[in-house]
């Protein structure tokens, strides 16, 4: 494994331009004097899994009804463009990003076991919305070339708001999650599929969703964090108003700690991968991270709770991007309405329990960002994604 070290960021920061106050969380949301713009960086090369890897692959998408629309063309080239590049060899290239195809989405990613997809804005009651995205994942591509490799087939599940009080906007359909399961994962566990994924009782907007893979004693959380906000936040069993959307956030941390610490206290590991919003270092933010008084709070809580190793009750957790790139340039965020690169942030993070990957048993080999315009589609975020390799086990050999 290679051998990386994590600075920690610094605890004071001179903002270019000044928040609004009830403004999204370390999220830039005006455009800029600055006629600079950040870096665009080329995505790395997706290698082909390994037995014996797991990757996970994280994506805000603002809103999943684009990705169950084959015939939207606003945010897209030109249909023929888009011909070109499906009727190609398919040795000349991926799917073209611009498509907005989940099955074209895992293929690009080389199929990877674990997909968490966070704001799917879908209503708990809307069932027809649900089976549609559960048929998108599984259906195979209209694929020409039957030389193609066998696609393998995918379960989605989700955590959708259940709460009455702060979750009514647009007919329910705010926030969520969803997370795409590869079929062949769970082969090699004892427990069934409804055993494994789990919802937690603290959060009613449905913002977190766990998978537990017992074979490797490993949990995957997705998490779509709180944003934070002057709005206010109400008891979820009153309705009476009982503070701000920051001091919900701070709130959602601690019961984030807690059930992360409630796994690594049984010797698991744990990953949790979404937007989390907060962009954690200078390196982090273009032109400038939000420093009002409530965004740095939320941010020193977020490292004293996450990332701290000697603060008590920090749980030390390895940003796995900057881990493996502990100096670059690259964003997840990339708003619309805008010009590429004049406001961005690396708001959505991959983090990974220390203990494993420091003794031995665990190594971290990709983290990437695919921090291009393409690779944005209907979103204003962009995927990212993490590959762990585990030492070799029987579990590890072919089926």
């Amino acid at each position: 494994m290679s051998c990386y070290k994590i600075s920690p960021p610094p605890s004071k920061r001179q903002r270019l331009d000044a928040p609004s106050a009830d403004g999204d969380e370390d999220k830039s949301s005006a455009p800029h004097a600055s006629v600079s713009l950040a870096p665009s960086l080329p995505s790395r090369p997706i290698t082909p899994l390994q037995p014996n890897q797991l990757r996970v692959f994280s994506w805000n998408i603002n809103g999943i009804n684009a990705f169950l629309q084959p015939n939207i063309t606003s945010f897209f080239h030109s249909s023929s463009k888009r011909n070109i590049t499906r009727h190609a060899s398919s040795r000349e290239s991926s799917p073209d990003p611009s498509s907005p195809s989940l099955r074209d989405c895992l293929q690009r990613w080389k199929w990877p076991q674990v997909v968490g997809l966070q704001e799917v804005k879908i209503a708990r009651s809307d069932s027809k919305t649900l089976q549609a995205v559960r048929k998108a994942v599984r259906t195979p591509r209209n694929i020409i070339n039957s030389n193609l490799e066998q696609e393998p087939g995918y379960t989605a599940h989700f955590s959708l708001p259940r709460d009455k009080y702060n979750a009514r906007g647009f007919g329910g359909k705010v926030y969520g999650v969803c997370t795409l399961i590869r079929d062949d994962l769970l082969l090699d566990e004892h427990s069934s599929m409804g055993d494994l994924i789990k919802e937690v009782p603290w959060d009613l907007e449905g913002r977190v969703l766990i998978l537990e893979i017992p074979s490797r004693k490993l949990a995957v959380f997705n998490v779509y964090a709180v944003n934070g906000t002057i709005n206010s936040y109400r008891n979820i069993r009153t309705g009476e108003v009982s503070g701000t959307r920051h001091d919900r956030k701070r709130a959602f941390h601690t019961d984030l700690q807690a059930e992360c610490k409630s796994y690594e206290t049984r010797s698991w590991a744990v990953v949790v991968a979404g937007d989390l919003n907060i962009a954690r270092s200078p390196l982090d933010g273009f032109p400038g991270r939000r420093m009002g008084g409530e965004h740095l709070a939320s941010r020193i809580d977020f490292e004293a709770k996450f990332m701290a190793i000697n603060q008590e009750g920090g749980l030390g957790m390895v940003d796995t991007y900057r881990a493996l790139h502990e100096g670059e340039h690259k964003y997840s965020y990339r708003g619309r309405g805008r010009e590429w690169g004049s406001s961005c942030d690396r708001v959505d993070l991959i983090l990974l329990s220390s203990t494993r990957v420091t003794d031995g048993r665990m190594a971290l080999t990709e983290a990437d960002i695919l921090d291009e315009e393409l690779e944005r589609g209907p979103s204003d975020h962009v995927p990212l994604y993490s590959t762990i390799e585990f030492e070799a086990t029987d579990i590890d050999a072919p089926h």
